[in-house]
C-alpha cells in the first residue's frame, strides 16, 4: 500500500485504488495509468509533480475534503469533490464495481450509466 504512483507505476503489476475505505478502480497499471475511469482516480493522477512544469506552477488538487469515515454517506463517499458527479449518484446507493475490459473494473454511477442502467434493467 502505497500514495507513491512512481513506485506504483515502476513495480507493481495490478493497482488497487482506494477511497474511503472502498475500491474504486481496479486493474493492470498500464490499464489505469493509460486510461484511468473513476473520477477519483483521474483527479489523483493530475496531482503528480510533472518535470516539464516551471517551479511556480502551483500544483494541481482535488478540491473539497474527505469525508468522515466514521460517517459515512449511505451514497458515493467521492460525490461532494466529483466533477462528473450527478444528482442519481447522491440518491443511489454505494456504486459495485463494474468490468470496463481487460482486468479494468470501476464503481462509479456515472460510468455505469446511472439511470440509463436502471431503466435497462
Amino acid at each position: 500500500m502505497t500514495h507513491n504512483l512512481g513506485v506504483i507505476a515502476r513495480y507493481a503489476h495490478r493497482i488497487y485504488v482506494m477511497y474511503a475505505g472502498r475500491i474504486v478502480e481496479s486493474g493492470l497499471v498500464d490499464e489505469v495509468f493509460g486510461q484511468p475511469l473513476h473520477p477519483y482516480t483521474q483527479g489523483l493522477l493530475q496531482c503528480v509533480p510533472r518535470l516539464d512544469l516551471a517551479k511556480e506552477e502551483e500544483l494541481t488538487t482535488i478540491v473539497g475534503t474527505p469525508p468522515n469515515l466514521i460517517e459515512l454517506p449511505s451514497y458515493c463517499p467521492f460525490y461532494p469533490r466529483c466533477f462528473a458527479s450527478e444528482e442519481y449518484c447522491r440518491q443511489h446507493a454505494v456504486p459495485e464495481l463494474d468490468y470496463f475490459g481487460g482486468e479494468h473494473y470501476a464503481a462509479c454511477h456515472v460510468l455505469s450509466g446511472g439511470e440509463l442502467n436502471e431503466a435497462i434493467s
